[in-house]
């Protein structure tokens, strides 16, 4: 499915075009193009709890046999059971259909599908598997990310400038933290569609990698930046929506036939008492294909589509997301929705006091850094106002003492939230060491342990209030000596004066063993090392850093840790 280079050479010969690198960013690369696997996918994920069945659609000759399925995270593959694999017409495909096993880890996984004749294909973040569908939980909508620069071609920085990346980073932080059940994304993800493999430009395969680390489900529809095409660029009419085909579409789109019913993508997904509909939205700007197309979405045969699947679950509450509404054809309440969410215009608009709610929000690119939280409760869904990552992405951050990187014993992380919103579904994954301990977390719940990598990941649901500042600890509880006799003291770290001016005394007990002693920043960087302090010993810290220059004013942490655990003391020098 990688094919790297290989493919760089045959997007060339298609569009006539010399072979080039850039030396932007070694995300700017071809990415992993769609061949056997065709759903579920990275922009079109599936949520399942174990015991339901996953439905699997591949392309692959009518011949093909021997079927496997694997759910893949990190280390770990687990197999699937294929109950039964069928092929298809109109389009032409298989489908599987498996059952979801019992997981180790509830996660987001890889699927990875082998078959006869050496077929073999992996698609990123492409199953969630979940203990239980929530009655009230959120999720979040973003929308225009014109990836990765807002400068067009032929305009000096095209090439080099990659400040909406930056833009999503910065958002995608603010997901990750916030934990929704999963995320909207409304289209334009890149700037111009039709560039990828033209000036050594790769902007899908970097769009897609930057997708992939978003750690929820992320749904995805068309925009017109990533469909429409330009006629001021080089590559030929339909270049854009052939390199979507390639990335994130399915084949059986590109028919020239117009009596074809199956042109855009557009899909729906059920979860709890909602139902979830995706519309592709355009605009035709290099006219490619205009018997079939028009000039701007939505297509009749999609409107025919979209009526088709609202009558399937009359008792769920309708969701509409799609990039814009061109021709005004979606009157919400004629179609009995509650919500729709949109952008293309890179404002918000429309009142959260008015149903059904019709919701652009505001872009993610030029700095705006915006995305929307949608409270669903029951079968009720409450919008609310649009956030922002903020500048600096300061608005909601987390700093972890000592580094989260899966050495420490244990970890505390400070998580400033001045947002107006409460996340109380927030998750923390804290990194520590390897082997089989229990923890103790402090102002979270422990929901799960990850020990298949190289340290032990535990996952954390923290309730974040609106303006506030939440301190999460979680520490080693138990060693991996079963005998009593051998079982470690408390350590007992003292400090004072707090605050202090320009010594810091500490006392230190812990039951005859030697402690080891840091400081650390708010940045959760060292910057003193203290070295082993013998057990009921007071030690001076002179306010220098390891280079032996004094330290300003500010909020610093000391760290102290041996055999028996590891305690962390918040201190202020004035």
């Amino acid at each position: 499915m990688r094919w790297q280079m290989l493919l760089s050479l045959a997007l060339a010969a298609f569009f006539f075009l010399p072979v080039t690198t850039s030396g932007l960013s070694p995300l700017n690369a071809p990415g992993d193009t769609l061949t056997v696997i065709m759903s579920p996918l990275l922009n079109v994920p599936a949520i399942h709890i174990p015991g339901e069945t996953l439905v699997i659609t591949c392309i692959a000759p009518s011949t093909t046999t021997a079927w496997q399925a694997q759910l893949l995270h990190g280390s770990r593959e687990i197999a699937l059971t294929i109950n039964s694999s069928q092929y298809l017409q109109n389009p032409a495909r298989w489908e599987l259909q498996a059952t979801v096993p019992q997981v180790p880890v509830f996660e987001l996984y890889d699927l990875k599908v082998t078959a006869s004749g050496g077929i073999e294909d992996v698609t990123r973040n492409a199953v969630q598997i979940i203990p239980t569908r929530k009655t009230n939980y959120y999720f979040i909508h973003i929308t225009d990310l014109h990836l990765p620069t807002r400068i067009y071609y032929p305009d000096a920085g095209f090439d080099s400038d990659s400040t909406s990346v930056n833009d999503f980073r910065s958002v995608i932080d603010d997901i990750n933290l916030i934990n929704p059940e999963f995320v909207l994304l409304t289209g334009d993800l890149l700037n111009e569609g039709e560039l990828e493999g033209f000036a050594g430009q790769y902007w899908y395969g970097w769009t897609q990698r930057l997708l992939e680390e978003i750690d929820v489900p992320c749904f995805v529809t068309v925009g017109n930046h990533d469909v429409g095409g330009w006629n001021s660029t080089p590559p030929p009419q339909g270049s854009a929506r052939r390199n979507w085909w390639r990335y994130f579409g399915w084949p059986w789109l590109n028919n020239p036939d117009p009596a074809w019913q199956l042109h855009t993508q557009d899909y729906d997904f059920v979860y709890g008492s909602l139902q979830f509909i995706g519309l592709e939205g355009y605009d035709n700007y290099d006219n490619w294909r205009a018997n079939i197309y028009g000039s701007q979405s939505f297509t009749q045969d999609q409107i025919l589509w979209l009526n088709g699947r609202l009558g399937l679950y009359p008792d769920k509450t309708k969701v509409l997301f799609y990039h814009y509404d061109y021709s005004d054809q979606l009157n919400l309440s004629q179609l009995g929705a509650a919500l729709g969410l949109w952008g293309h215009i890179h404002y918000n608009s429309g009142s959260i006091g008015t149903y059904p709610y019709n919701l652009a929000t505001r872009s993610v690119c030029n700095g705006n850094r915006a995305y929307r939280l949608i409270r669903v409760v029951g079968s009720q869904v409450q919008p609310q106002e649009t956030s922002y990552a903020g500048a600096s992405g300061t608005n909601l951050s987390v700093s972890y003492f000592p580094a989260n990187n899966a050495t420490a014993d244990s970890v505390l992380a400070i998580v400033t939230n001045n947002q107006n919103l409460a996340f109380e579904q927030a998750r923390l994954r804290f990194r520590l060491r390897p082997g089989n301990y229990s923890y103790h977390v402090t102002n979270g719940i422990l929901e799960q342990v990850d020990r298949s990598s190289s340290g032990n990941t535990c996952y954390v649901q923290a309730n974040l209030a609106a303006h506030s500042v939440l301190q999460v600890s979680v520490a080693e509880s138990g060693t991996e000596n079963d005998d009593p006799l051998q079982t470690p003291q408390p350590l007992i770290l003292s400090a004072y004066p707090n605050p202090f001016h320009e010594r810091l005394n500490l006392v230190l007990d812990s039951k005859a063993e030697p402690v080891q002693l840091w400081i650390y920043n708010l940045r959760g960087e060292q910057i003193a090392d203290l070295g082993s302090q013998p057990s009921g010993a007071e030690c001076v810290w002179d306010c220098s850093n390891s280079a032996g220059n004094s330290m300003p004013a500010g909020i610093y942490y000391v760290r102290a840790s041996n055999r028996s655990g590891s305690e962390l003391k918040r201190i202020v020098k004035y």
